[in-house]
């Protein structure tokens, strides 16, 4: 799947409908398919494998896949209101969606975007066309030019933390739907599904956890792949072993399973992989990842989202797994993001918080005080003064670690934003899936990591279905040393790219901080290719919409 496109335009408005006659031609020759012109509004989709559009009732436009969830109640939601439909959808059914309401004459009143997130909506009005899509195309910002701008405030603290994707947008201009909500056209915004809400009702008994976990992701898994030529992303750590273990239990064939590398010991994990492929029953593809010359065409061909991609910034895997997949011809590429989030992989010591908050006396007595210990290499008294000064921050009331879980699995939509392997295959990331997030929201954090054991809950509940290697391995792929090597050997271009960039003209960055960084021996020594390419990648955002923006 990829993305949708829909324009609506006033019919008695002659410079309306040269306008959407316009945009319309653009979209054709972008590569957009037409799927249905209704009154004065127009909706098309593309992809490697374009969304599939259908109407559950009249006004009502569902774009992508849509399943019934595994607590849905009995009944329909026909004959509701826009809110009460949209409020059951997201309650009774799940998977990679947008709803659509709209007027009889076709145009978009309101829309509501599935909570996982995986199709992003934006939406913004110019000459008299009111425009939403999941993907902003050269083409459809040609033809139909939104008001954009730079709110050099949130650029400034996206360059400061740029993992960060809360708050406002950095760009004006563009609307984004949030998960779970239900935007009016030009209107306020309503959270009909939030994590917080969910994470309030958590269940209590381990034992049912496990149980719930094995299913919820085998019925994820079967119902995103369907009957699909299927590859695999086998990197050789605990979360791709756990799809890959699912869709062996399911009976699915594996078509293509790829594992990449770079050139460094550490990078390395083709071990572990191989065993993970063969109890999947699948042939492993393993391949290197060569030098890659950075370029500005490189890093702004994936820089045209109203916020700046962190899926496309590593060009060398990005480039290998997108070739790749075409040579291999399969359909869908599944993947194991977004299992450090769901799974609770952070190193914290808000993992013992969170019991300490439940059982302030009991917890002190329980193995996760000490195993918390070992796996942040802390002192149980640190852990403790964590726990106590929590109490003080907690305006919400949820307990530290499942806010830091819930801001984690928030920060997964990264790996939905525009890269080439999305334009070459359907990436699905399972383990993102709605019902998943549901279940790791209600599920307490000392129950994911019982003992202060990493990811403790997954293996125990998938320890059948894993290799030995793979159960016991704590470790995974360490690419620091690729990335700096790989920054080392593009330095000439980094240093004009962001030191007569962008950025520094509008004093985002410190320049005298960044020339530092971009320093041969500072990369060998001290490292720092991670926040470099932050920074690259939201040159190149920048670059890319001043570009359309001059163009407009």
């Amino acid at each position: 799947m990829r993305g949708f496109l829909t324009f609506s335009w006033t019919p008695d408005d002659p410079e309306a409908v040269r306008a959407a006659r316009t945009l319309k031609s653009a979209a054709l020759e972008d590569g957009w398919t037409e799927f249905e012109m209704r009154g004065a509004c127009w909706v098309g989709v593309r992809g490697p494998n374009p969304p599939r559009a259908y109407s559950p009732r009249t006004g009502t436009l569902i774009i992508g896949e849509v399943f019934t969830h595994p607590d849905a109640v009995s009944g329909g939601a026909d004959g509701e209101t826009d809110e009460a439909f949209a409020a059951w959808y997201s309650r009774n059914r799940w998977g990679r969606y947008v709803i659509l309401f709209r007027e009889p004459s076709g145009a978009i009143t309101r829309v509501f975007r599935d909570p996982s997130g995986s199709l992003a909506v934006r939406g913004w009005r110019a000459r008299s066309v009111q425009v939403l899509t999941s993907e902003v195309s050269d083409a459809v910002i040609a033809a139909a030019p939104p008001e954009a701008g730079f709110d050099w405030d949130r650029v400034r603290a996206l360059a400061e933390r740029p993992f960060d994707l809360g708050g406002p947008p950095p760009l004006t201009g563009i609307t984004t739907v949030e998960p779970g909500c239900l935007a009016e056209i030009d209107g306020p915004s309503l959270p009909l599904w939030s994590p917080e809400t969910i994470a309030r009702t958590p269940t209590r008994r381990a034992a049912d956890v496990r149980r719930d976990l094995r299913q919820t992701l085998d019925l994820c898994v079967s119902a995103l792949t369907g009957r699909r030529a299927i590859g695999i992303e086998i990197s050789g750590g605990l979360d791709s072993a756990i799809v890959g273990g699912a869709l062996k239990a399911l009976r699915r064939p594996v078509a293509f399973a790829l594992n990449t590398r770079g050139p460094h010991a550490e990078t390395d994990e083709r071990r572990y992989a191989q065993d993970v492929a063969e109890a999947v029953g699948a042939g492993l593809t393993c391949l290197a990842r060569g030098p890659v010359a950075y370029s500005a065409e490189l890093f702004e061909a994936t820089a045209g989202d109203p916020w700046p991609s962190q899926n496309g910034r590593d060009l060398g895997n990005d480039l290998l797994v997108a070739a790749a997949c075409r040579e291999a011809g399969v359909e869908i590429l599944l993947t194991g993001k977004g299992g450090d989030a769901l799974f609770f992989q952070m190193h914290t010591p808000l993992a013992f918080a969170d019991l300490w908050w439940s059982r302030p006396l009991r917890s002190l007595a329980s193995g996760q005080l000490p195993g918390v210990a070992r796996w942040t290499r802390s002192s149980t008294w640190s852990l403790i003064r964590t726990a106590r000064a929590s109490r003080r921050d907690a305006a919400d009331g949820l307990p530290p670690g499942k806010r830091m879980q819930i801001s984690a699995i928030a920060s997964g939509l990264a790996y939905y934003s525009a890269c080439r392997r999305s334009e070459a295959i359907d990436m699905i990331h399972p383990l993102m899936a709605q019902p998943l997030i549901e279940w790791s929201l209600r599920t307490p954090v000392p129950h994911l990591v019982p003992n202060g054991r990493e990811r403790g809950l997954a293996r125990d509940a998938f320890a059948d279905r894993l290799p030995a290697s793979i159960a016991s391995r704590q470790g995974k792929g360490d690419y620091a040393a690729y990335f700096n090597q790989q920054t080392a050997q593009n330095l000439p271009f980094l240093r004009t790219y962001l030191l007569d960039g962008r950025l520094a003209a509008e004093r985002v960055i410190d320049r005298s901080v960044m020339e530092a960084r971009l320093d041969e021996d500072a990369l060998r020594w001290q490292g720092g290719a991670s926040e470099i390419l932050a920074a690259v990648s939201l040159e190149a955002w920048v670059r890319r919409w001043e570009g359309r923006r001059q163009a407009a």
